[in-house]
């Protein structure tokens, strides 16, 4: 019998959704033994102002080995072209094939409500798996689950439909300085794309 105590999934949009939304509470759960895996649905190759394309995700796929490796955790890119994510057949079954093979007792996504298509239909396919995970004949080569996960939603500002609202709340302070190198090892989003108009600084310990 494992000791591990449980088993987490975080399936974001893109590469650093999971970082900001679940970052610290990703350190937390890997304090007390959980395994823990953060997907991201995208490659992330639209995510910039000035680079895009196979150099765009390659790049962030370091940048989320990066992140993954701070705190010791799996990070997983889905080879699905940022912004082209769809609520599709095709994606549901590849959603349902990955929580099946990690087999999440809790599993963290987006709500269905969002700007961004990519975050929407994330959290619209791990809606559509949720179900399904547990019916042997749907994507019958991926054993299925006894039981579904816990689904939660991260957090959001979105206020329609439905404003969110926190069932959970965890104090990540202790937390925060790993948090911090997660997010900086997404140089790409957090110094370049995410900061358009700001002047940055170029060395790392500026930064």
């Amino acid at each position: 019998m494992s000791d591990c105590p449980g088993r987490v999934m975080v399936i974001g949009a893109h590469p650093d959704d999971a970082d900001f939304r679940a970052g610290g509470c990703a350190k937390l759960w890997k304090d007390l033994g959980f395994e823990v895996v953060f997907i991201s649905a995208t490659n992330g190759d639209a995510g910039h102002h000035e680079i895009g394309g196979g150099m765009l995700a390659q790049r962030r796929a370091a940048e989320a080995q990066a992140s993954g490796d701070v705190i010791g955790i799996e990070y997983r890119l889905l080879e699905i072209h940022d912004a082209e994510l769809v609520p599709s057949l095709e994606y549901r079954k590849l959603f349902i094939t990955l929580i099946r093979e990690f087999g999440p007792d809790l599993l963290f996504t987006h709500r269905p409500w969002d700007y961004h298509p990519d975050h929407r239909y994330t959290g619209q396919l791990v809606m559509d798996a949720s179900f399904l995970v547990t019916v042997p004949n749907v994507c019958p080569l991926a054993r299925h689950m006894d039981q579904s996960p816990v689904i939660l939603y991260m957090e959001d500002g979105f206020q329609k439909p439905l404003p969110f609202q926190p069932d959970v709340v965890v104090d990540t302070d202790s937390a925060l300085a790993e948090k911090g190198l997660m997010l900086h090892s997404h140089g790409s989003q957090v110094y370049e794309w995410l900061s358009r108009g700001v002047e940055v600084p170029t060395d790392t310990a500026r930064r």
